[in-house]
């Protein structure tokens, strides 16, 4: 099972970004103060949150299969305000590489990796190591299918696997 965390991380140009605007507004309002004029600025952000978050079940993995071992998982998300659009990234877990994550049951181990699509071809990641992130539209709810598939012929021992993947959204 992959348990993908409800934490986000909202980026939306940076947290020097952020306070480098929140100082300006506030030195132009000192300005316009001084000058005798009358301002008032707002700044609004957008905001994301997740609605919904369902784990990648694979169910049992059977070391002498000859195909690999397919899951399905999802994530609900609701973005409003910025500019309508956002990336949704996911973490590599605890193998710290999206070329073969790692799910672990104890000491011992078993590859898998989460997909973009439906034919498992696209690795879903922050979009670096040859990974890609998955983009949306905001304003509404989304739902995006998270594809998972641990391949076949690996000595695997008796266990229950897991590893946490943290979702990123950035707009």
């Amino acid at each position: 099972m992959i348990r993908l965390d409800r934490r986000v991380a909202i980026v939306s140009g940076g947290a020097g970004t952020r306070m480098w605007r929140t100082a300006r507004l506030m030195l132009l309002g000192a300005i316009a103060a001084w000058a005798g004029l009358v301002s008032q600025t707002a700044l609004a952000a957008p905001a994301c949150s997740f609605s919904s978050v369902t784990s990648v079940i694979f169910g049992p993995y059977t070391v002498f299969a000859t195909i690999a071992t397919n899951g399905v998982g999802g994530l609900g998300i609701r973005c409003l305000g910025g500019n309508g659009s956002f990336t949704v990234g996911l973490s590599a877990g605890q193998s710290n590489s999206y070329a073969k994550r790692v799910m672990t049951s104890g000491a011992n181990e078993l590859n898998y990796n989460l997909y973009t699509n439906t034919a498992r071809t696209i690795i879903w990641g922050d979009g670096s190591g040859g990974s890609s992130n998955m983009a949306a539209t905001g304003n509404r709810t989304t739902t995006l299918n998270v594809f998972g598939q641990i391949p076949a012929g690996q000595d695997a021992a008796v266990g229950n696997y897991v590893d946490s993947i943290i979702a990123t959204v950035t707009f």
